[in-house]
């Protein structure tokens, strides 16, 4: 008995830390309210935070704590759904999560309140950039001009 308890806490906390799927790596939250226009104006915006970066292959969850049920889908209200995620109606106190398995700057929206949006940068953010050129590089573009 005195070795199996400690073997079943190994165990156990082995298998814990071993599904990191189980923990969002970022966690987005509908702001109190954003069902009425005007959050979109704030400096917080309408989805708090109103842009997150997470490595590929994590997590992002959106909770909802407003009164309003709510959407979370890929996207903009301008261009429409991209169909990359979309969570249908988040109701009040519950929440959607979505795994990104692809680099990129994914935008979205609230298909009921269109004025809510948000981004999610996955990857190395120095590769959502554009790289400063080196002094080699603009010696020859300043020889090109």
């Amino acid at each position: 008995m005195r070795i199996l308890l400690p073997s079943l806490l190994v165990i156990f906390a082995i298998g814990l830390f071993s599904v990191p799927s189980a923990f969002a790596d970022a966690i987005v939250t509908n702001a109190p309210g954003s069902s009425v226009p005007g959050c979109e104006e704030t400096a917080d915006g309408c989805f708090i935070p109103s842009t997150v970066t997470i490595d590929v292959g994590g997590e992002v969850t959106w909770e909802n704590n407003d009164t309003a049920a709510h959407t979370t889908t890929s996207g903009s209200a301008q261009e429409g759904p991209s169909g990359v995620f979309d969570s249908s109606l988040i109701m009040a106190g519950s929440s959607f999560s979505h795994t990104f398995d692809s680099a990129g700057t994914y935008d979205y929206f609230c298909m009921v309140h269109p004025w809510m949006a948000g981004t999610v940068i996955v990857g190395d953010t120095e590769t959502n950039t554009i790289p400063e050129p080196t002094s080699e590089e603009s010696m020859v573009m300043a020889q090109v001009t």
